[in-house]
């Protein structure tokens, strides 16, 4: 039977595995990329990640040498709101320039003053792509002139693994919604909004679904028993709504990783040209649409709040009260709506608040913010979303059942804590064997118990009530201040 080798380029991880037939985990890792800090400039080499992965495939080769020669396919998935330049022999020209770089804010700003609704209804996002390439054309000319294609992490990696050339550069359906510059509805790059923006369609990859095959490698080069079939891949996120289930109309999702991530199913693109809160992101499988919505560096800003002031997070057995203190948690700007200029602050701090208080506050404000976007996905999608009364919460920070409490408290809804996995690699597998027949995958999964829930947690009755008012005053608070920090930014 055919087995999968399963990658997962993450911002702080990156995830490998080989999957059998079945959705057996034959080998699991993860390793931690590199980030580079110089000045105000944060990135990471694509070819690292590359020479990572090389790495795993030879480890998966000698620890499972059986399993790995009947490895009949490869696939990615990763960060989705980059970008990357390679030249005609695909060598990288600029490296991975991934979100939390806010090098290109000013033109990301000035691209959203300038035709933010527009972008919205065709290709469903914040064009955190378009204002990059923007900013490498202003400011790095001679890469940009130099720059071939404009491609994601996932593609370089599976693209130099199957030894691609330039003109053979691909991106997948789920990063679109990122780019600012596609056609979703006819899945194209929108040429009109390229040329406003003065870019050259010329520089951006062919578009695919996630299943479908980009290239091989041969089998000669790791001994395999045929060639390997190498898929176009997804995004990170996308791939852990699929490996999570989220597949039926209304499903929710909460991810509790690097990035903090609300997310629902939908069957068809529902764009946000008016409030510029939530993405409308086709997955690029038949019918599976995810309105979604990056809260913020939820899991970036817990590891920064725990190792700057040493706090230590499992002290903490209750939940304690906060009074009128608001953590509001945009450090490196607001992403939803996108506001760049937004800097991280303390609202109400009292004399007899300490790090407790910040931290519980910390959290509280990440589920308003949940509490805002839930409201604008039901404006969107309309009442049926008053039945749901259920989320599924995944990553690295589901196990912090203070944080599910307070979220249950908020939203209302019953928490379903999944079982620990890796979604993401899930999702891959998936794909990969599946297709468009993801669904029939997951349900596979779930009869043969390699997917379950951990622990059900259902909210307090009075602890909702006692939210109602705070969250009215978190949205005006954090409101006013996006005004303050635009005036004085």
């Amino acid at each position: 039977m055919e087995n999968f080798l399963c990658f997962d380029l993450g911002t702080t991880r990156i995830k490998s595995a080989l999957i059998d037939y079945y959705g057996n985990i034959v080998y699991s890792s993860e390793r931690k990329p590199k980030t580079y800090n110089d000045d105000n400039c944060i990135y990471q080499k694509p070819e690292e990640y590359y020479d990572i992965v090389l790495k795993e495939i030879q480890e998966i080769k000698k620890n499972h040498p059986l399993y790995f020669r009947n490895a009949g396919r490869f696939i990615c998935s990763g960060q989705m709101a980059g970008i990357l330049s390679i030249d005609k022999n695909w060598e990288v020209i600029i490296p991975w320039t991934y979100s939390i770089d806010t090098r290109a804010n000013k033109y990301l700003d000035y691209i959203e003053s300038k035709m933010a609704s527009r972008i919205r209804n065709s290709s469903g996002g914040v064009p955190f792509m378009a204002a990059k390439m923007k900013w490498i054309k202003n400011e790095f000319p001679f890469e940009y002139k130099k720059s071939y294609k404009f491609i994601n992490l996932t593609t370089y990696v599976a693209g130099r693994l199957a030894g691609m050339k330039g003109h053979e550069a691909f991106i997948d359906y789920s990063v679109l919604g990122m780019s600012g510059l596609a056609d979703i509805i006819n899945g194209r790059w929108n040429r009109n909004i390229i040329e406003d923006i003065d870019l050259c369609i010329s520089k951006l990859p062919k578009i695919f679904p996630p299943f479908k095959e980009v290239g091989t490698i041969p089998k000669e080069k790791f001994g395999t028993k045929n060639d390997i079939k190498v898929l176009a891949g997804i995004g990170d996120q996308i791939a852990g709504f699929i490996g999570a289930g989220i597949l039926k109309m209304g499903d929710l999702v909460d991810v509790a990783g690097t990035y903090t991530v609300l997310g629902y199913s939908t069957d068809r693109f529902i764009p946000d040209p008016d409030g510029r809160a939530i993405s409308s992101i086709y997955s690029g499988i038949e019918d599976i649409y995810y309105q979604m919505a990056v809260v913020a560096i939820g899991g970036y800003l817990f590891k920064w709040f725990t190792e700057k002031f040493n706090y230590d997070a499992g002290s903490l057995d209750r939940i304690m009260e906060t009074g009128d203190l608001y953590f509001i948690p945009h450090i490196g700007g607001r992403t939803t709506p996108p506001q760049p200029f937004y800097h991280g602050t303390l609202y109400g701090l009292k004399w007899d608040h300490n790090l407790d208080s910040i931290y519980i506050s910390m959290l509280e404000c990440l589920g308003f913010e949940y509490d805002l976007i839930y409201r604008r996905i039901k404006n969107l999608e309309g009442s049926m979303l008053d039945k749901k009364k259920k989320i599924k919460v995944i990553g690295g920070g589901n196990r912090n059942y203070i944080w599910n409490e307070i979220k249950s408290n908020i939203l209302g809804f019953d928490y379903m804590i999944m079982e620990d996995t890796s979604f993401e690699i899930l999702g891959n597998y998936l794909i990969a064997r599946y297709g468009n027949n993801v669904r029939k995958g997951y349900r596979n999964l779930l009869r043969d118990n390699k997917i379950s829930i951990l622990k059900y947690i259902k909210p307090d009755k009075q602890r909702m009530k006692n939210y109602i008012e705070k969250k009215e005053r978190y949205s005006k608070i954090v409101n006013r201040l996006g005004e303050i920090y635009r005036e004085l930014g």
